[in-house]
Formats: C-alpha cells, sequence, structure tokens
C-alpha cells in the first residue's frame, strides 16, 4: 500500500510493476502488527526491554510513509495529465472514508462498550468528534490522519521534486535540517499553555516524518542509480543497521537509567538518537526487497503469491488487526490477567497472539471485502463471491 489502497500495479500508466514495492509493504505491515502485539502482550508501561524492542519498531511507521512517498512519486512524477483535483477525489476517498467508519467502530466497542458506558453513546458525540479530531479513536488511527494530509500535499511535493532536479541533494539536506529542529522541539522544548494541546498531538502531523516522505519520494525520482548503488552492499547495511540500533537503545537506556526518564515514554519515538536506525532500516528494507524481487522472486512462485496476496490485503489488516487484538485479550483470568497470557507462558504467549491475529484479521479482511460497502470499509474494492464447486 502506498496507503494501503494505493498499488503499483498493472493498471499504472505505462509503468512496470515493481514487486519489491509488495515485499516492502508486507514486512512493514507485518512488523506494524507484530510491535502491537509485543506491547499488548507484555509488560508495556514497566518492561525496558519491551519499550527498547517496541523502541526500534518505530521505524515501520516511517517506513511505510517513505513506501508512500516512493509509490506516488513513481506513480505520478511525470505524468502529464496529472491534476492536483483529480488527484485528490480519486484517492483521499480511499482513506478518508475507511477512517471515519473505523473511527465511530472502535470507539463505540473499545472505548465506550468496554467501559460500560454505551448509554452514554448520545450524548458523548463531542468526545467522538474530538477523537476523529486527533486520530485518538484507536492508538493506530492517526496514521490514516496523517496519510490524509500526506495525500493533500502531494501536489506540492510533486512539483517540488520536480523544480528541485538537479538540486536534489540540497532538498534533502533542507529537509534533514527540518526533521532534526521539529524532532529537537518534540523533545526539548515546553511549548505554551495554550499551544500545549496541538503540540501534544504532533505525531498526528505530517512533520514528525517529512524526511521519509522526502527521501521516499526522490528515491523514485532516482529508482535506476538508488538500485545501482545499494546492489552489493548488504553487508555495510547490516553493519549500519547494528550500529545506529545499539546507538537508539544505549540511548534509551542510558536516558531511563541516568536522567530518571519515564520507561514507557512517547517521546522516545522522536529522540535524534533514533533517527539514523529508521533512515537505515528503510534503505535496508527497500535494498531487500530489490534483491528478493531480482534475484528470488521468480524462483519462489509460492512466496511471490503470498506477497502479492498479502500487499494487497495489508491495509484492510491494519485497520481491523487492532479490534482482533482488544478481542483476543479481552477475556480475563480469575486473577484479573489476560486469560491467553496467564495461561501461556512467554514467548509463545505473544507468539501465539500474533500468529492469532493475523489469522482471524485475514479472515475478517476476506469478508468484509465481499460485503456491500467494501470500499468503505476496507479501502478497496468488492470482491466477488467464489463460486463453491
Amino acid at each position: 500500500m502506498a496507503t494501503g489502497t494505493v498499488g503499483v500495479g498493472p493498471t499504472t500508466a505505462k509503468r512496470p510493476y515493481l514487486h519489491h514495492v509488495d515485499l516492502i509493504r508486507t514486512t512493514t505491515f507485518a512488523l506494524v502488527i507484530f510491535v502491537h502485539t509485543l506491547t499488548s502482550t507484555t509488560a508495556e508501561f514497566s518492561s525496558m526491554g519491551t519499550n527498547g524492542t517496541a523502541l526500534l519498531f518505530h521505524a515501520t511507521r516511517n517506513i511505510f510513509f517513505a513506501l508512500t512517498g516512493f509509490v506516488l512519486m513513481y506513480q505520478y512524477l511525470d505524468r502529464s495529465d496529472f491534476r492536483a483535483t483529480g488527484f485528490w477525489r480519486r484517492r483521499i476517498k480511499l482513506v478518508i472514508v475507511p477512517y471515519l467508519v473505523w473511527s465511530v467502530l472502535y470507539w463505540i466497542v473499545t472505548v465506550m462498550w468496554a467501559d460500560g458506558r454505551v448509554g452514554e453513546i448520545p450524548t458523548s458525540l463531542s468526545e467522538l468528534w474530538e477523537r476523529i479530531a486527533w486520530g485518538t479513536a484507536a492508538y493506530h488511527l492517526y496514521f490514516l490522519l496523517v496519510m490524509l494530509q500526506v495525500y493533500l500535499l502531494f501536489p506540492l511535493l510533486r512539483k517540488l521534486i520536480a523544480a528541485t532536479r538537479g538540486h536534489h541533494w540540497l532538498l534533502l539536506a533542507g529537509s534533514v535540517v527540518v526533521q532534526v529542529t521539529v524532532l529537537s522541539l518534540i523533545c526539548y522544548w515546553t511549548p505554551p499553555a495554550g499551544f500545549a494541546e496541538l503540540w501534544g498531538h504532533l505525531y498526528a502531523t505530517f512533520l514528525p516524518y517529512q524526511l521519509l516522505i522526502v527521501l521516499g519520494a526522490l528515491a523514485a525520482d532516482h529508482r535506476i542509480a538508488v538500485g545501482e548503488w545499494l546492489r552489493g552492499r548488504g553487508e555495510l547495511l547490516g553493519w549500519l543497521l547494528l550500529g545506529t540500533g545499539l546507538l537508539a537503545v544505549g540511548t534509551y537506556v542510558h536516558r531511563v537509567v541516568f536522567n530518571d526518564a519515564p520507561v514507557n515514554d512517547p517521546r522516545s519515538a522522536f529522540e535524534l538518537t533514533l533517527l539514523p536506525f529508521i533512515v537505515v532500516a528503510a534503505v535496508s528494507l527497500y535494498a531487500m526487497g530489490l534483491h528478493w524481487a531480482e534475484r528470488h522472486r521468480d524462483r519462489t512462485p509460492i512466496t511471490a503469491k503470498v506477497v502479492s496476496y498479502a500487499s494487497n490485503r495489508s491495509f484492510p489488516v491494519f485497520l481491523v488487526h487492532v479490534m482482533v487484538l482488544f478481542f483476543l485479550l479481552r477475556p480475563t483470568s480469575d486473577d484479573g490477567q489476560k486469560w491467553l497470557i496467564a495461561h501461556i507462558p512467554q514467548p509463545f504467549a505473544t507468539l501465539t497472539v500474533y500468529l492469532c491475529t493475523l489469522a482471524v484479521s485475514l479472515l475478517v479482511v476476506e469478508v468484509l471485502r465481499r460485503l456491500p460497502g467494501s470500499l468503505s470499509l476496507t479501502g478497496r474494492p468488492r470482491l466477488p463471491f467464489r463460486p463453491v464447486i
């Protein structure tokens, strides 16, 4: 998914299908679901191990935004028939309608019903509106709010990439400066009282992710050169991934142990010391996808079919998986613990819940994709029912 709803496929005008995008998309969403499972099945608010691991997995949302910039720019950069209004009309509805539908569903089920407040729903619509405005009806829905902003700004980004050809290193340098400034302000600046609410929801804007969006867009314009540079550099990327990961986790541990930082600090996702790992992880995943598509895809047809299937369903699975997790973990044992966690030893409990979440989410998506209104529920067109033979 470039947004989960945008693909690089045969319908793209005279553009070759980029199979490595499917693997990147599938891998990214599998990791997103894993980290949500990890934090839901372990001591999220007290375990340094859980939070140190989750810290690195914050790269996934940034990778997805890089992928979005890449796919959209690949599709539209050199199209003479591109019109912003037509782009917005086609694309935004594929995100905004599912966003609104699932925001309402999550609010009713995981907030109002879970807290025994169903009777208050008619008088609590202002609460729903506030959650929709900030992407907080469920903890993953802010992601769609950011995607809507990316769509709105894409025509401007497209013009910027086209206008600065020959000077893209300067554009990238400017984006790095903006990124460092924004992250520094998030982590180290205390806003005035009147600005605090907006600043506290900065994660739901495109600003903390703009570098990865620009990086993906530039990579699309220099796709051939990027691919050639990456070939044969797997070992280098591996060492960079290890080094930047150790830097990110090491500085996190230092903040907690020596600076009395909270074990579970939302600002950790925006620490400057995590940024190198995010960039290296995005580049490494792109290199992995490219290597697979060029060297192994034709020799592994079953894997290729699985990747294509998973990629096509990644966006709706993302929409529903938190609801699936909610119901899987809702049953409790006599002492109040989550039943699955109480009866299955770790790490098998987390692995079991993860696999169950994937399986049930895919099953739910297969049903939703075949219902009237599939486009509103999944951001994907309705699939026909296959005849029973």
